[in-house]
């Protein structure tokens, strides 16, 4: 009697141990996972500004693109009206050397001769200087041209280099939400399902054969989760039958419905919870409408339009 005394305090130390050791660890491992959180959305608040930034610099970029543009077609306006220009010069050259000709041929003295000849010499003078700037002017604009064309190739490079730079961001924030998303996720588990049959008193009693089944009660645990939004939810619950069937009945509560991989789906029933990142504990009773059949079963729940759990059971 005296050795089993002693005992009892060891097992009991022993105990207070372990416990204490499993706490240590959830709170270690619960501390790691808010960390990761935490850096998590950090890195995606630096990617978005990064992205936010980039796109700024690609509507300077832009902007600087069409001001280029704008002023390459006005050069080439200019150009072009210098090309008219230049016909007129040519036909007014083509006037004087015709003036000049009929000025030799009409010419019988020496006086005469040096006149026609200083009068000629002032047109092909001022001819000449007009020439001389015309061609000024072209040679201007044509450098002018040349360097819209290099500044134009030159941010068209850099607005390819801007856009696959984005390209890249959008890629990483989408990776980033979709690593997000995912652990996100809700988890259920210790799925429990007990049959009823409702008594002569309006109360519910357990039964255990299939035929005697008239409600079907699923109770589950819905995990901690730090990263999901807290907010009210719906839980969706699917109950198969062997057949591959989904069970519904006139007790299915209205709005039985949820979109899952771009398809609206039905459920068997579904009951909405206040989410607030902490364990919770759920039931949910379903009163079934033709009899059950024996068999094996699948009960599927789904959270936020994904999958989230599932498993089998058997009524016989």
């Amino acid at each position: 009697m005296e050795q089993s005394k002693s005992k009892n305090p060891r097992i009991i130390i022993a105990l207070l141990v372990i416990v204490l050791f499993l706490l240590s660890a959830w709170f270690y491992s619960y501390s790691v996972s808010q960390k990761e959180f935490e850096n998590l959305l950090e890195t995606q608040f630096q990617e978005s500004e990064n992205l936010r930034i980039l796109k700024l610099e690609e509507n300077n970029l832009r902007s600087q693109l069409d001001d280029i543009i704008e002023q390459y077609d006005n050069a080439r306006n200019e150009i072009d009206n210098l090309n008219v220009d230049l016909d007129e010069k040519q036909s007014e050259i083509d006037i004087l050397k015709s003036e000049i000709r009929d000025l030799f041929e009409e010419i019988d003295d020496k006086d005469d001769i040096e006149n026609a000849l200083k009068e000629a010499k002032k047109k092909i003078v001022a001819l000449q200087d007009i020439s001389k700037k015309y061609f000024s002017q072209l040679d201007s604009l044509l450098g002018e041209t040349e360097q819209l064309v290099l500044e134009n190739k030159n941010l068209e490079k850099e607005n390819i280099f801007i856009k696959n730079k984005n390209k890249n961001l959008n890629s990483e924030n989408t990776d980033l939400n979709a690593r997000l998303d995912a652990g996100s996720i809700l988890e259920i588990s210790d799925i429990e399902i007990d049959k009823f049959k409702e008594g002569s008193r309006g109360d519910f009693k357990p039964v255990y054969f299939t035929k005697n089944i008239k409600f079907l009660s699923c109770c589950f645990k819905i995990a901690a989760n730090s990263i999901a939004k807290a907010e009210s939810k719906s839980v969706y619950i699917q109950y198969i039958s062997p057949g591959g069937e989904l069970l519904q009945s006139s007790k299915t509560p209205e709005g039985s419905i949820f979109v899952y991989e771009d398809s609206t789906i039905h459920a068997t029933t579904y009951s909405e919870f206040n989410y607030q990142n902490i364990e919770i504990e759920l039931c949910v009773d379903w009163e079934r409408g033709d009899p059950l059949e024996k068999g094996e079963y699948k009960i599927l729940f789904f959270i936020e339009g994904k999958l989230v759990a599932a498993r089998s059971f058997k009524l016989g």
